[in-house]
Order: C-alpha cells, then sequence, then structure tokens
C-alpha cells in the first residue's frame, strides 16, 4: 500500500460511501492529509538511517549527506504516487468505457466509483507534484532533516532511559557500589541501534 492510499481509502473515500448529509472533503484537504501521510514516511525513513550511521555504522553526522538522502526519498515517495495515479486512471477508465447508461442501482455505483478514482488521481498528482517541490527547495528539505534527527535523538534517548530504569540499584541495598559500577559497565555496552530498534517495534 502506497503512503496515500491510507487517504484513498479514508476520507477520500466520500463518493457512494459517505453518510447523507457528510459534506465531501475539498480536494486541498484531502491533498493536505495526503502530505501528511507522505511526509512523516519520508522522516520516519531519515529517521532510521540517521539512528543506523551514529550507532551502528558510527558516522559523523553530516546534513549535506542526509539532505541527500531526504531528497532521494521524497522523490521516491512522488514517483510512488505517480505510478498510483497511472493505475488509478486506468482502472477508471476501465469502468468508463465498462458502465452503460441505465439507472440500475450497479451502474449508479459504478458511475460514482469512476468519479471517486478520478479524485484519487488528482490525490496522486498534487501529492508528487508538491513532493517534488519540497525536494527543489533547500530550507524545506532543511527542515525535515532537522526534525528527523531530533526525532532519532529522541528515540535513543527513549530506548536509553527504559535500559536504565530497568537497571537501576537501589542504593539500600548491600552492595550499592560495586553493583552500579557494574551497571555502568553494561550500559557502555548497550547496542543503542538494536535497543532503539526494539523500542520502535513495542510501540
Amino acid at each position: 500500500m502506497s503512503h496515500t492510499e491510507a487517504v484513498e481509502n479514508g476520507s477520500n473515500n466520500t463518493e457512494g460511501s459517505a453518510a447523507p448529509g457528510t459534506p465531501t472533503p475539498s480536494t486541498d484537504r484531502i491533498v493536505d492529509e495526503g502530505m501528511l501521510i507522505a511526509l512523516s514516511a519520508v522522516r520516519m525513513a531519515l529517521k532510521n538511517r540517521i539512528i543506523v550511521g551514529a550507532l551502528r555504522d558510527h558516522s559523523d553526522y553530516d546534513p549535506a549527506q542526509y539532505a541527500a538522502l531526504a531528497r532521494q526519498e521524497l522523490l521516491e515517495v512522488a514517483r510512488q504516487n505517480d505510478e498510483d495515479s497511472t493505475r488509478v486512471e486506468r482502472l477508471g477508465s476501465y469502468l468508463s468505457r465498462t458502465t452503460g447508461a441505465g439507472k440500475s442501482r450497479e451502474l449508479e455505483n459504478k458511475r460514482k466509483d469512476v468519479v471517486r478514482l478520478g479524485r484519487r488521481r488528482t490525490l496522486h498528482d498534487h501529492v508528487a507534484e508538491r513532493l517534488r517541490e519540497i525536494a527543489d527547495d533547500d530550507d524545506k528539505v532543511g527542515a525535515i532533516v532537522q526534525q528527523a534527527r531530533a526525532d532519532a535523538l529522541q528515540e535513543i534517548n527513549d530506548a536509553l532511559a527504559a535500559r536504565l530504569l530497568a537497571q537501576r540499584v537501589d542504593p539500600r541495598r548491600p552492595g550499592y557500589a560495586a553493583a552500579r559500577a557494574a551497571q555502568m559497565r553494561a550500559v557502555g555496552k548497550i547496542d543503542l541501534a538494536a535497543l532503539a530498534k526494539k523500542t520502535r517495534h513495542t510501540r
């Protein structure tokens, strides 16, 4: 499933399935929701690369490198939306050709599907266009990198805090000093990359 199909199957799935009296969301609103999903996916992919680069590969943080990766992710999601647009267009064209001019309930539903597919195609086309515009904007790409870095640092901190909490030593316990020293040695051996990954999967 593409990053914007959640919108297709949610607020964008309004033709023929919305409750009576429910207003159809505007195209701008649908596209905005699609962009939120697409950009979230880009930031998550970039965040994961930052974590791996810092903790597994021990590479220095290079904003230019991650900006290039962000552009790569943005263009990849744009490409996926191009493919989805083509798929939806073909399906809509097929339904248009095979839907007669009668007034049966089945035919009416098919006509509504054609309209709904047209809205889906519009969603994919606009999202792809806006993602490419962002990829060409240095400031917006930089903002994505900064947010992804902040998310990565937060995830690492959360994972480390969880491990430290699990290993905390009661200062009233006999042999506290020795136990604390052993704990700190254990902390130094923590694989933060693996721990951060485990933390993500358990949320």
